[in-house]
């Protein structure tokens, strides 16, 4: 399998992760779209796994259907949970990362029982940033550089980010980041709580 026909694979499950979770809230697509002022043919095209969503869509879409996010990348998680979950490079590696608008990331973390927290590892290509509008959600974040220079702004603070730099704050403060080096930058972010995520 090739990293398109991956990259198809993984938007197929996300879509129909996203639409099991949909149909179990007993939401209709326009239902959900005037929740999340995302439209119903894009809603319709991200079930389908015809297109991707970035980070902060799935996030709101999670929001509003009252769940937790990793629910979309790892299922419900009925079964008995671990304490503790090793995730491989090797085994992330594997499968193709998902796109957002101007990034691209990968879930990090593993699935615990009452988990506080999810992990994605972010990728911007050089002077690739999040859209224009700022992001708003709940919860708090940590974003650590791991390569590469990135410029945070975060309401009216801006900062640049050398590798091994680390901002902590307030996701309900409007965030975005942009790739301002000359090669990719590579951050580990941590969300939590992850039922903030979720009403």
């Amino acid at each position: 399998m090739n990293v398109e026909q991956r990259v198809e694979a993984v938007s197929r499950q996300l879509g129909r992760r996203i639409r099991a979770a949909r149909k179990a809230k007993d939401f209709t697509l326009d239902a959900l779209s005037e929740q999340t002022a995302l439209s119903a043919g894009f809603l319709s095209r991200l079930e389908r796994g015809e297109t991707n969503a970035s980070i902060s869509n799935l996030i709101v879409i999670a929001d509003r259907l009252g769940i937790p996010l990793r629910d979309f990348f790892e299922g419900s998680g009925e079964d008995t949970q671990p304490d503790f979950v090793v995730s491989r490079a090797k085994d992330r590696s594997r499968g193709a990362p998902m796109e957002g608008k101007g990034y691209t990331y990968r879930l990090t973390s593993g699935t615990l029982a009452d988990q506080q927290m999810s992990a994605f590892e972010l990728t911007y290509l050089p002077g690739e940033s999040l859209p224009n509008e700022s992001l708003v959600h709940k919860g708090e974040e940590v974003l650590y550089l791991l390569e590469g220079r990135l410029e945070f702004e975060i309401n009216d603070h801006v900062a640049i980010l050398e590798p091994g730099d680390c901002v902590h704050f307030n996701c309900e403060k409007p965030h975005r980041g942009k790739n301002v080096g000359d090669s990719v930058a590579k951050l580990l972010m941590v969300v939590t709580p992850v039922d903030s995520l979720a009403r």
